[in-house]
């Protein structure tokens, strides 16, 4: 890559379970670079691959630790395009991996769902290496999410709703002035090829692909399907919200109006319960960097072979 020339990163935003791996996974089909340290895929979780860097992977759970969130706090949002002050230690970092994991590539992806609650963090960052950004955000039924995460993480409907909104409004409000392209799953699914072509003009991708030689994107990726919910305030509030997603445009007024009413909601929740959660999520991660304390240390690791050699005498008993 020209030394004069800006490189492009695109963003891959939204809420887990909503097809972000998909869209991934057609990107790099289309020779966009997605990372050097790339997490293997999983089965019965994502058997096409999570497309998601490691290294940008730690960076998010550190940042998420500092801020006493985790991916699944239905709490955590930057829907007003704020995150508080991080020390300049993690923004070093963060550049540091942009530069040495994607350097020389004209082009290259950013997946990892957490990004999205994290988005003001990581524009700093871009926009301090001199990165031309496109944002892709995914939009799948809240209620096929909830389907998702109770049959893999047993969420129940009202958390699995509560983090639908706060995925797709944080990264909604933090990327609709900038490039920002919103892709429905069901789209993804049907025109994976037209997608594509759409992506590469709207990113400006200097990178050859045929269209119709494109065969990462199966309809079996779609699992969940003729979802029933009970109507609940926040059912109403979600299925508006997706509703307004998947008109023809972005129906921004109808988005404004629905994320208000979210608020409202929000603003109702007890106090007493908010302030247990906030508790919790103090020991927890006090309580994991213990464990990694302990894990990295050089007596866990001089007892494990005794551990397994353990294990094994007792298999032949």
């Amino acid at each position: 890559m020209s030394s004069t020339m800006q490189q492009k990163a695109i963003l891959v935003i939204g809420m887990h379970r909503s097809g972000t791996s998909a869209v991934s996974g057609l990107l790099a089909e289309m020779g966009v670079f997605m990372g050097k340290t790339l997490f293997a895929a999983q089965k019965g979780v994502n058997e096409k691959g999570f497309y998601e860097n490691s290294e940008l992977v730690g960076v998010n759970e550190l940042i998420l630790d500092r801020l006493l969130w985790s991916w699944d706090d239905p709490l955590a949002a930057s829907m007003d395009k704020y995150l508080p002050e991080l020390d300049n230690a993690i923004e070093n970092k963060g550049r540091r991996i942009i530069a040495s994991d994607y350097k020389n590539q004209s082009a290259w992806g950013m997946k990892d769902p957490r990004t999205t609650l994290l988005l003001p963090f990581w524009q700093k960052v871009i926009d301090q290496s001199n990165i031309e950004a496109t944002y892709i955000l995914m939009i799948r039924s809240p209620l096929e999410v909830y389907a998702s995460l109770k049959k893999r993480d047993g969420f129940s409907l009202e958390k699995s709703l509560m983090l639908w909104i706060n995925y797709t409004l944080s990264g909604y409000f933090n990327s609709v002035d900038k490039n920002l392209f919103v892709l429905a799953y069901e789209r993804l699914l049907s025109n994976p090829q037209v997608v594509a072509r759409e992506l590469a003009m709207v990113a400006s991708l200097d990178v050859e692909f045929d269209p119709d030689s494109l065969n990462f994107i199966d309809k079996k990726l779609k699992n969940q399907a003729n979802i029933n919910a009970p109507k609940t305030p926040l059912t109403s509030i979600a299925l508006k919200l997706f509703d307004a997603f998947t008109e023809p445009t972005v129906n921004h007024a109808k988005v404004l109006e629905t994320a208000a009413e979210y608020s409202k909601f929000k603003n109702n929740l007890s106090p007493v319960l908010i302030e247990h959660l906030i508790s919790l999520k103090k020991e927890e991660v006090h309580f994991r960097h213990l464990f990694m304390k302990a894990y990295q240390s050089y007596w866990w690791k001089v007892s494990w072979p005794v551990k397994m050699l353990e294990q094994w005498l007792s298999k032949d008993k």
